[in-house]
């Protein structure tokens, strides 16, 4: 009987995070944008000490960059990007693995905190039949608004969000790979959670919840 195969994108499946590349990625397209750096330097300072939680500067960072690009510029961003992105920066095994889930019929399904201007066509690329992730809010004449449409997609709102649009599958069939603690609770929901290339927090919950860990590199 096939599946559901689970992935997060930056990290598990590629060899690091997308958000900020695709930020100055853009900004280098729209020097304008650079005119922000102080700020999102300052803010990023401040989240490593504490001061602001992760959330906070995706979101800043996103509104001083992206704020009020049509949605054709910024999706023609995000498709170049993306693509490159599923190019150049996958792990070694990465496609092993997707291909050895494609052959077994499995459902394969990206859930990433990743915005889905980039995770859409980094998984159209890929094969992917599901993609869940950070959802652009837009203006009322087609702009990107500054904030997210729903909640930032990880931890616990990501589990929330594959149960809300994943209704049909059955958690018993089903693998999650991630390389992050957050992800605990979707790995500990699915019957076979594996962490590929986990960080120590990870690495240590593995450990504790009999979880696989895999090294893709």
């Amino acid at each position: 009987m096939s599946g559901t195969a689970i992935f997060d994108l930056d990290k598990t499946l590629t060899v690091r995070g997308c958000f900020t590349p695709f930020a100055l990625f853009a900004a280098k397209k729209h020097p304008s944008s650079f005119i922000s750096l102080p700020s999102i330097l300052l803010a990023a300072f401040a989240s490593y000490f504490g001061f602001y939680q992760r959330d906070e500067v995706k979101l800043l960072i996103w509104r001083k960059v992206f704020g009020g690009l049509t949605r054709e510029k910024i999706e023609a961003l995000g498709t170049e990007f993306g693509e490159i992105w599923a190019k150049n920066e996958l792990r070694q095994e990465t496609k092993a693995v997707l291909k050895r889930h494609k052959a077994a019929g499995d459902r394969l399904v990206l859930a990433t905190a990743a915005m889905d201007i980039v995770a859409e066509p980094f998984g159209r690329s890929l094969g992917f039949d599901d993609v869940i992730s950070t959802r652009t809010a837009w203006t009322a004449d087609g702009r990107v608004s500054g904030t997210f449409d729903g909640l930032n997609c990880h931890g616990e709102e990501k589990l929330r969000r594959v149960k809300q649009a994943l209704r049909d599958i059955d958690p018993c069939e089903a693998t999650a790979y991630s390389d992050h603690i957050t992800d605990l609770p979707l790995l500990l929901w699915v019957a076979n959670g594996v962490a590929v290339n986990p960080h120590q927090p990870l690495r240590d919950a593995a450990g504790r919840h009999a979880l696989r860990i895999e090294d893709w590199d």
